[in-house]
């Protein structure tokens, strides 16, 4: 792994080869932490690159833009056989699906969230649930993307999300907890009996408030704290925010991706759980 400034992480197969990249999937996320870019050799079925660069630059703590990391990178600049784009927003509603009206869109969404009538709003369909989520990544990012890939829809980090926590569940009526952390909100997902039974996003700047908001939904649901957390995201093992969930909870695992796909050796470096809907988009098609 390298530290230098313009690469605070990247990690790099062998066979990864930039003039083959027809033969490749990108996936790229694109959040209030930085740019991180995942991808999939379909040739071989694995994954054989990971970068990521953060928003700000550790050494004079200067903030560079989402586009002037994108344009800076040299596999960014390539064509793919397919590009999926992960957007992870606070502002979302899920719909579901049979009471969805495409040309209520704007509507649907503005009726939980007061935003202006400039911003943009996106639209995933989902298989699990059989729901709609409706997003607002934000005018900078719509900007960013539109510009750079015109026939890509962003994804909100829901999508990936619940992929994973889908297929984590499908064979087995247990209850299933999930906690995925981002740079400034937490997202809670319980599912029971292969059903969806809670979605919801708190606002959450700092990783120890995380537990508040947890263990308020599951009291609230009548959920004791005995049973199995599942974590992912931007939480590290045995920083403060998952000691402070071991303080309420024994059982707190580190999800991983659940996916078809293979990966190279050089992932070993990092923990899986921290790029869990990175690895998981291309499951999603």
């Amino acid at each position: 792994m390298t530290t230098s400034q313009i690469y605070p992480l990247e990690l790099l197969d062998e066979t990864l080869d930039i003039n083959a990249t027809d033969n490749y999937d990108l996936t790229l996320e694109l959040s209030e932490e930085g740019v991180s870019l995942a991808v999939l050799d379909l040739l071989r079925g694995k994954y054989v690159m990971l970068r990521h660069y953060s928003l700000e630059i550790p050494s004079d703590s200067s903030v560079r833009t989402h586009a002037e990391i994108i344009d800076s990178d040299d596999f960014l600049r390539r064509h793919y056989r397919k590009v999926f784009i992960i957007t992870p927003s606070l502002l979302y509603t899920l719909v579901p699906s049979p009471v969805y009206e495409p040309r209520l869109k704007d509507e649907y969404f503005r009726f939980n969230h007061h935003v202006s009538a400039e911003t943009k709003v996106f639209s995933n369909t989902l298989a699990f649930p059989d729901a709609v989520v409706l997003f607002a990544p934000g005018n900078e990012l719509f900007e960013t993307i539109a510009s750079r890939w015109r026939d890509v829809t962003p994804w909100h980090h829901t999508k990936p999300l619940l992929q994973n926590v889908f297929a984590a569940c499908r064979a087995s009526e247990e209850r299933y907890i999930h906690l995925h952390f981002d740079k400034s909100f937490i997202t809670v997902i319980i599912a029971e009996k292969r059903n969806l039974t809670f979605c919801n996003s708190f606002a959450c700047p700092a990783n120890t408030d995380a537990a508040y908001f947890l263990f308020n939904v599951l009291d609230r649901k009548g959920i004791k704290n005995d049973e199995v957390i599942h974590v992912s995201g931007t939480i590290e093992p045995y920083s403060e925010g998952h000691i402070s969930l071991l303080s309420f909870a024994e059982n707190v695992k580190f999800a991983s991706p659940i996916t078809r796909q293979s990966y190279s050796y050089v992932m070993n470096e990092v923990h899986l759980h921290r790029w869990l809907n990175l690895f998981t988009a291309a499951a999603c098609e």
